[in-house]
């Protein structure tokens, strides 16, 4: 520690001088602050598994670990419910869940899955599939529940949307169960297909992508809301066609925007660039486990952004409208829900690190 000892009365000078000292020792002795998080490994080893059924794509993906991955399908019954337990994987139908279109758990005991055009809800127990709710707004419950999100079994949401009197989904659907009870929360502010909705730690709001169908009338285009306040304020909008459409994700706890070909997070109500993307291909969709470890759709196959520099991890076998649709990451394993549209097949990509 520095001491000084004070033998006479101090001059203004020798005040300012000592100012001075003081200043520099101290920005000398001081830490900046430093970016711990380390760039994302590439080193994969890949594996490709092929789901039961033709033209099934799969939708929507989940898991609670690498031997506990879900799947789903709204096209064909029999392979609706997909199941990997670390060997292999399994299709069924379960009888009275029709069209299963979301899936989203909280254990291997607590699985839920959302209807298409039913509003129905179902529970997996880690043995039996039952329904657990009814959704309804406005007397319709003919509820496409697009996706369902949350923090806990007791606290999660169910939102999508219904056809509005023109016959298109546009009836916007935000449902919380929280405390055992269910309770809509938008109002008709909205209109559109609610397809993500997340909470933020970064700034502890809420954010909403939703998509707004426009049939022949207009051409659909995607918007992202922040509700707060028990109201939804609109902060971007764009149209939905590849390089323009607006996405957003949830990674580390925090919302990531896709705004066209720039990714960023968002503080003090300002965006801020994580990077922007100059391959042509992008498709605006990304998951990933932190801003160094960011996976990216393309239109020809899936690449890598480690904080410095992109890179393929691997090309699909077929294009165009090969596309993914779903992930679930973990420590060393990642897996990825690819639709092969050119030969109806719908494949697991599974990387995993040594």
């Amino acid at each position: 520690m520095l001491k000084l000892k004070l033998t006479k009365p101090f001059s203004v000078k020798s005040f300012l001088l000592l100012i001075l000292f003081l200043l520099f020792n101290l920005s000398c002795n001081t830490t900046e602050p430093t970016d711990d998080i380390k760039p994302g490994r590439r080193d994969y080893t890949w594996t490709v598994d092929t789901l039961s059924g033709l033209h099934n794509p799969r939708f929507r993906m989940w898991g609670s670990s690498p031997t506990d991955i879900w799947a789903t399908t709204s096209s064909n019954w029999e392979n609706s419910i997909s199941h990997y337990d670390g060997t292999i994987w399994i299709s069924y139908g379960v009888t009275g869940l029709a069209t299963p279109k979301s899936i989203y758990g909280f254990s291997n005991i607590e699985v839920y899955v959302g209807e298409a055009g039913s509003g129905r809800i179902w529970k997996f127990d880690g043995n039996n599939w039952n329904q657990f709710a009814q959704l309804a707004k406005d007397g319709h419950n003919n509820i496409w529940i697009e996706n369902i999100w949350g923090k806990s079994p007791n606290d999660f949401y169910a939102f999508g949307a219904y056809p509005d009197s023109n016959g298109l989904a546009n009836g916007s659907v935000i449902s919380r169960f929280n405390s055992g009870k269910w309770v809509n929360i938008n109002r008709d502010e909205l209109n559109g297909v609610v397809e993500h909705f997340y909470s933020n730690s970064l700034d502890n709001k809420n954010y909403l992508r939703l998509t707004r169908v426009g049939g022949v009338e207009f051409i659909d285009s995607t918007i992202i809301y922040e509700f707060i306040n028990d109201g939804f304020n609109k902060i971007y909008s764009s149209l939905e066609s590849k390089g323009t459409q607006a996405d957003i994700a949830l990674i580390n706890n925090e919302v990531i925007f896709v705004l066209g070909n720039q990714i960023a997070r968002r503080t003090n109500n300002q965006f801020q660039t994580i990077l922007n993307v100059t391959n042509p291909n992008f498709y605006q969709r990304i998951w990933g486990r932190n801003t160094k470890d960011i996976f990216l759709l393309m239109t020809d196959g899936l690449v890598h952004y480690n904080g410095t520099d992109m890179e393929y991890l691997f090309y699909f076998n077929r294009t165009p409208s090969t596309q993914i649709y779903g992930s679930a990451l973990f420590e060393k394993d990642v897996f990825f829900l690819v639709d092969e549209a050119p030969s109806g097949l719908s494949l697991v990509y599974h990387g995993k690190l040594d």
